[in-house]
């Protein structure tokens, strides 16, 4: 499973070395930083690290699945000669396991719930900070709905609607998934968000690498490397783009945007507010740049008015409509 791209100096090169690595209790920041440098010389990379984790997780489970299920320690006693040769076939029948579950993919074999699932919400123009028990982090957006359990074989997030910005600490037994109603995200060492709409999920990745899962279509697969980003429905993935300029700008309380119609920046904007702001068609392809925030959307609308040929008129503090001057 080794790769053909050039090994960085003093660092492993191969999926297996890096796995090792990035065990080790003497991994470090610049071991992180190298581990992103050699994810991003090729997709290969990326899927291959992918593999070799899966395998190791499995292993983990399958070892902590024998461990919850060893017996109490009893008293000596002599053991039958029959009984003596089946309990030293149990350790030969977990390997004939591990290796049908290896090579059929079976890596969530011994998945068990550890915990409940416990519920983060946030209102219209509103977002949160979530700090999780492993030391990732969690970004909530404007009316997001996310579910959080940490299971045996992974740290698991429902995506139930809105968006959600993901800062995965590295955790080799259990890989961070987060699903919506079409399909999963992966993360591969990584900050990424995701966001959820009927139908349809978006990815963006800002470090490290993430793989879409589709739910109907699990053979296509696919990584999506750091700077890139992707959409998916449960059936397949759309070609991957290069990340859009201010594609994480949300998260600090802003919009960032480069040549924008003004029609889907005001949908946008729309996100961040009560009531209803619409837009005339006359003014709906008119480009916009520049950056706008997203926590004062009044100010926001004034900006707009005061830079722009448009006018905005309050109907009511709820109703609001952009029109042509």
């Amino acid at each position: 499973m080794n790769t053909a791209t050039p090994p960085l100096q003093g660092f492993p090169d191969s999926a297996e070395g890096w796995l090792a690595r990035l065990l080790s209790p003497d991994c470090n920041a610049s071991d992180h930083a190298a581990f992103e440098d050699w994810l991003a010389l090729s997709p290969r990379n990326a899927l291959d690290y992918a593999e070799v984790e899966r395998i190791h997780q499995l292993a983990g489970a399958l070892r902590a699945d024998m461990t919850s299920h060893a017996p109490e320690p009893r008293p000596t006693t002599r053991i039958p000669t029959t009984r003596r040769k089946r309990t030293w076939l149990r350790p030969l029948a977990w390997a004939a396991v591990l290796m049908l579950a290896v090579s059929g993919g079976l890596w969530m074999l011994a998945e068990f719930r550890s915990t409940q699932p416990i519920p983060y919400a946030t209102e219209i123009g509103k977002q949160r900070h979530v700090d999780l028990p492993d030391g990732s982090t969690l970004v909530l957006d404007t009316d997001t709905r996310v579910e959080v359990a940490y299971e045996r074989s992974r740290r698991h997030i429902v995506l139930l609607r809105g968006r959600v910005q993901a800062s995965v600490a590295h955790d080799g037994n259990r890989p961070f998934v987060v699903s919506s109603g079409v399909g999963s995200v992966r993360a591969l060492g990584t900050v990424f968000t995701a966001r959820q709409e009927k139908g349809k999920s978006h990815v963006a990745v800002m470090e490290g690498a993430v793989e879409i899962n589709p739910a109907d279509n699990l053979d296509s697969r696919q990584v999506i490397p750091s700077n890139w980003q992707s959409s998916f429905t449960s059936k397949e993935i759309d070609p991957p783009e290069k990340l859009d300029a201010g594609a994480n700008s949300w998260a600090d309380g802003m919009l960032v945007v480069h040549k924008m119609p003004l029609g889907r920046f005001i949908a946008e904007l729309n996100r961040y507010r009560s009531g209803v702001l619409r837009y005339d068609a006359e003014v709906a392809k008119l480009p916009i740049s520049g950056a706008f925030s997203i926590r004062d959307t009044d100010q926001t609308l004034e900006v707009l008015a005061q830079t722009m040929p448009v006018r905005v008129d309050y109907m009511t503090r709820y109703w609001v409509t952009v029109v042509p001057k």
